[in-house]
């Protein structure tokens, strides 16, 4: 009698703490240390400006906000990681959008898209497609010229169905070429085979290509935006080059697992949009070149069905969709 007693109130206590710990776990969050994954090589300029996200938010949460970087398989392998974790809010993500608006159009993957949430969208990351300085490539015009008497001009991107392989994709289809493309885990590896003269194009986010062409030993043909950036605002876009590309400019996103409480999810998602309207945030983040950005979760969801919208066609009449 006693045992059963003792069972019926340790199902009774479970069921209360089922009711209210939602509550009472935002309430103590956090209580440990967070994780945050992505899906980029570790050093990259995407890792360097989460890292950078990841220590804000530690001072804000007051805890450890530990970074775990996951790459390859265009953010598939950080995807399956944290569909996997527990939804306590103490394994979060950053994803750019293309991993599940148009990733999963071209290679399978093995967790489904939507059991990742996304609760808010804080940084947008403008790309370009960007040639050695002694390249005699100058316009997208010179790049096509060459492809059409040299077919198959290899191109280096981060994993296809990301927005360094899906700009230049699309844009050969446009344009009536054929480009090679040769994926890598991050903007480090592509810039060493760049520069090495192991690729002649490279697919990079604006952030790392700068250094490059500050220095001189690099130039851009062409920005992934459907206006000339601030950030470099001598590299023109492919419309101003008559090529009629569907722009997709990457978002970086804050991604939970589903059933995450929503009063934790909240904290997060105010927490970090918190930090993005600070000036002395801004200002940071600007003299890294970042460009921070807001978006709210719902927005963001929204975004990423249009995107997949946009692209499936695309990608079915180019060959690419599985």
């Amino acid at each position: 009698m006693k045992c059963f007693i003792a069972s019926v109130l340790s199902a009774v206590a479970f069921g209360l703490a089922s009711i209210i710990s939602p509550q009472v776990q935002a309430q103590d969050y956090p209580s440990k240390p967070i994780t945050l994954i992505h899906g980029f090589a570790t050093g990259g300029q995407t890792d360097l400006s989460v890292r950078r996200m990841a220590e804000l938010l530690s001072k804000s949460l007051n805890t450890t906000v530990v970074v775990n970087a996951r790459p390859g398989a265009a953010q598939t392998i950080a995807g399956a990681h944290l569909a996997q974790a527990p939804a306590d809010g103490y394994t979060i993500g950053h994803f750019y959008q293309g991993a599940f608006s148009t990733t999963p159009l071209i290679q399978p993957i093995n967790y489904k898209t939507e059991d990742l949430v996304p609760i808010i969208a804080w940084q947008m990351a403008p790309q370009m497609l960007v040639v050695r300085a002694d390249s005699p490539w100058r316009t997208l015009s010179d790049l096509v010229a060459a492809a059409k008497s040299s077919p198959g001009i290899g191109f280096g991107h981060q994993g296809k169905g990301s927005v360094s392989f899906m700009a230049p994709t699309v844009f050969a289809g446009v344009a009536g070429i054929s480009l090679t493309d040769v994926q890598f885990k991050g903007d480090s590896d592509l810039i060493t085979s760049l520069l090495g003269g192991h690729i002649p194009l490279a697919s990079l986010t604006e952030v790392a290509a700068a250094p490059l062409i500050e220095s001189g030993r690099a130039r851009a043909l062409v920005t992934y935006a459907k206006q000339r950036t601030t950030a470099s605002p001598g590299v023109p876009t492919f419309e101003q080059q008559g090529f009629a590309v569907p722009i997709q400019v990457p978002v970086g996103i804050l991604f939970v697992p589903r059933g995450t409480p929503s009063p934790i999810a909240q904290r997060l998602r105010d927490t970090v949009k918190r930090l993005i309207e600070d000036p002395a945030v801004q200002a940071e983040f600007a003299k890294m070149k970042q460009a921070l950005y807001y978006m709210d979760g719902p927005s963001v969801a929204k975004m990423i069905v249009a995107e997949r919208s946009t692209y499936a066609p695309i990608l079915k009449a180019a060959g690419l969709a599985r």
